[in-house]
């Protein structure tokens, strides 16, 4: 039997957006309070977030984060991220090594190399390496395989991702942990940006406007036409809030739209996770878009669709994906549109959609006892 002293997990991340990361931190240092959490972060960005008593932030940083992008230097930040990290986990000594996703994977197999024994959980948060096609892509692609190889568990989002994953890699034991919403608790205050932006909000729906919400990047991938589509078919009565999008971006989309649409289109920013849930329960519909071009989005798993679910809020979701046109049809949650749809009908549809839940859903207790089962697992073996 494992006594469970000491975790290390190791992520790259903006940890101050990462609900995934998050919630798994939060429930396994709650369950396990005699075990110490280190979280070995190289943070993509600012965070301010507290942890359970039992559970510290290790920043670590890089010189060569100041060379140029190139692929050539990335492979040296690679390699400087992966040799720190192996020392910091060597110096520590932790009874489980956690990994999260590929960027993380230099410094996990540096380890398990020296010392074999060690137990290694790999969350593979994205399938981005099937089917490579550029030089870089095979090399993390075969970097990512010998990870399936060596870890005791790997954790994916779906059940299409695992079953992918299980053929590709060849690797039968993988669990799945959704991304289900997880309301975490804050006492932090909201900043301006958040504030203004409800009381923009507020003053819309006092209009009678109907708000549909577009969380992250606008790009071909994530569905770019089918948004421009949409913007310009929208009634007079709707309008499209942007956020996890900056200005300079927002600014390129307006220009992509008809002129006389530009008015129904509201910048909201970057809100971190904490106060995410703020926004979607002022907003009236969800957008999410996930085009096929690759199998990662094909088989996506947005932690937004769970989100809007879990605020009752329709989703708006492309029919040609899958995986959310399978959720919208189980679940009766939305609509679904593609460029042959009646976006007129479709609109009017969306305002007489009745409310729902799904206590499946709606509960808080099902990914945390999922995570805290893996670990007991591992504990009693």
């Amino acid at each position: 039997m494992l006594k469970l002293n000491k975790v290390a997990i190791l992520v790259k991340t903006s940890l101050q957006f990462d609900g995934r990361v998050i919630s798994q931190i939060d429930n396994l240092s709650k369950n396990f309070k005699n075990t110490e959490f280190r979280i070995f972060l190289l943070s993509d960005g600012p965070f301010d977030l507290s942890f359970n008593n039992n559970c510290h932030v290790d920043e670590i940083s890089l010189i060569t984060r100041r060379a140029p992008k190139s692929s050539l230097f990335q492979l040296f930040k690679v390699l400087e991220f992966g040799f720190k990290a192996f020392l910091k986990i060597k110096k520590f000594d932790p009874d489980i090594l956690h990994v999260h996703d590929d960027t993380a994977c230099f410094g996990a197999i540096f380890y398990k190399l020296f010392f074999s024994k060690k137990i290694i959980i790999y969350d593979d948060h994205e399938l981005k390496y099937v089917r490579p096609k550029s030089f870089n892509d095979k090399i993390s692609f075969l970097i990512e395989k010998f990870m399936y190889k060596i870890s005791n568990i790997i954790i994916v989002a779906n059940y299409e991702r695992k079953r992918l994953a299980s053929v590709i890699y060849n690797n039968k034991n993988i669990i799945i942990h959704e991304n289900y919403f997880f309301n975490r608790q804050t006492n932090k205050l909201k900043n301006s940006n958040l504030i203004n932006l409800e009381k923009k909000i507020n003053l819309l729906r006092s209009e009678n406007k109907k708000i549909i919400l577009h969380q992250g990047q606008i790009t071909e991938i994530r569905g770019s036409k089918d948004i421009v589509l949409l913007v310009n078919n929208l009634p007079e009565n709707f309008k499209v809030l942007l956020i996890g999008i900056n200005y300079y971006d927002y600014q390129k989309f307006l220009k992509i739209i008809n002129k006389s649409k530009k008015n129904v289109v509201v910048f909201g920013g970057f809100i971190d996770y904490h106060h995410i849930k703020e926004v979607y329960k002022i907003i009236d519909y969800c957008l999410i878009i996930y085009k096929n071009l690759n199998l990662n989005n094909k088989y996506c798993a947005p932690n937004r669709v769970y989100l809007a679910y879990y605020f009752g809020k329709p989703i708006i979701a492309n029919k040609e994906n899958p995986v959310l046109s399978d959720f919208v049809k189980k679940t009766g949650c939305g609509t679904l549109f593609d460029v042959n749809s009646n976006l007129e009908l479709m609109f009017n549809l969306l305002q007489h959609l009745p409310t729902f839940t799904d206590q499946l859903y709606l509960k808080n207790d099902i990914n945390p006892k999922k995570i805290v089962d893996v670990y007991n697992k591992l504990i009693k073996a």
